[in-house]
């Protein structure tokens, strides 16, 4: 099986788990997060060769407060559980990597940090952008539409991160719970500035959700 189509596959399933997870109920959205969580703290104290002690339980703090903002994600609108105010995040990172995966793929040429993460672009970049605005719009009003692009640069940034640290510990995955993906740092790293801004974002802004209307 070549390497697109495992990719492509654990991919699908990877994004239908999440989903599921976090619209079934508060429970298994809570569960979903302190997995990745957990698993982002022992990925880091493997894969980091010369950090101490001090740095691994520093890291560790701030993933636990992450995973507080983002399970409080949820309440954060209007006191009741509401998953499409998390997967409106979710939808909306991902259509920023796919943007910036189909759009950079085949036409980026301007490199963005290729010290650290050589195969991402400007071009990507602003593809990544322009998608997350399109989504944004669908998700959040022609008001909101600005948030798409925002989200878009945090994740990037949080990908650039997770990269430099990858890069400094001579590792290509953090881990290999995903064919194809890698581990949950991988697959998360969009999350990690994206979630704090948005957290706040929602206390500043007269969000609406589109998805509220459509999950029954």
């Amino acid at each position: 099986m070549n390497e697109t189509l495992v990719r492509s596959l654990s991919g699908a399933v990877f994004g239908a788990l999440v989903i599921g997870l976090v619209y079934y109920s508060l429970w298994t959205n809570a569960l979903l997060w302190a997995f990745v969580s957990i698993m982002a703290v022992r990925e880091f104290k493997m894969g980091s060769k010369r950090a101490s002690l001090a740095t691994v339980c520093g890291f560790a703090a701030f993933v636990a407060l992450w995973m507080c903002m983002v399970i409080g994600l949820l309440w954060q609108h209007s006191g009741a559980y509401e998953p499409s105010v998390l997967l409106s995040l979710v939808f909306t990172i991902w259509a920023a990597d796919t943007g910036a995966y189909f759009v950079g793929r085949p036409l980026g040429r301007h490199k963005l940090m290729p010290s650290v993460s050589p195969g991402k672009s400007w071009e990507g970049l602003i593809g990544g952008a322009a998608c997350a605005a399109v989504v944004a719009y669908f998700l959040w009003g022609a008001a909101l539409l600005w948030v798409g692009p925002l989200i878009a640069v945090l994740g990037t940034a949080g990908d650039l991160l997770e990269s430099s640290w990858k890069r400094r510990n001579g590792l290509k995955d953090s881990g290999a719970i995903m064919p194809g993906h890698g581990g949950v740092m991988d697959r998360f790293d969009g999350f990690v500035l994206t979630v704090p801004v948005y957290f706040v974002l929602l206390s500043l802004l007269p969000f609406e959700f589109a998805l509220k209307a459509i999950l029954p």
